[in-house]
């Protein structure tokens, strides 16, 4: 069985030269034309990217279970910054803490936060 052969006129001479002008032109238009009408430039999805975009909802929502499971201590960091109504802490910094004479605050006093525990190891504002 062969295959069919489609001719293709050559691109010789001047009118196949101008031929090829007038539709570089009228391409280029036509795209001029679609770039300037917002309406058209809107964003379809199809079914299949729906389906992509749900799959990387459900993908990004269990990577946010499992980073909350592995690293618990994150979590309040996370609150104080999203949130300004947090109770006021007894000691902003480290700093005050230890101009009280208050080291080594461990994970369940009042006084503890994440933020001032620097290697995560439950005592905040450690000496040294």
């Amino acid at each position: 069985m062969t295959t069919p052969t489609f001719p293709i006129p050559a691109l010789e001479g001047r009118e196949s030269l101008e031929r090829a002008a007038r539709m570089q032109r009228r391409l280029y238009r036509a795209w001029r034309r679609h770039g300037e009408d917002p309406r058209r430039l809107r964003v379809v999805l199809t079914p299949v990217d729906w389906v992509l975009v749900a799959c990387l909802a459900v993908t990004m929502l269990g990577l946010g279970v499992g980073l909350d499971r592995m690293y618990p201590l994150v979590r309040p960091s996370l609150a104080h910054a999203l949130y300004d109504d947090l109770p006021v802490r007894p000691y902003p910094d480290c700093a005050d803490a230890h101009a009280a004479g208050v080291f080594d605050i461990p994970v369940g006093a009042a006084a503890y936060t994440v933020d001032q525990d620097r290697d995560r190891d439950g005592l905040a504002c450690e000496r040294g």
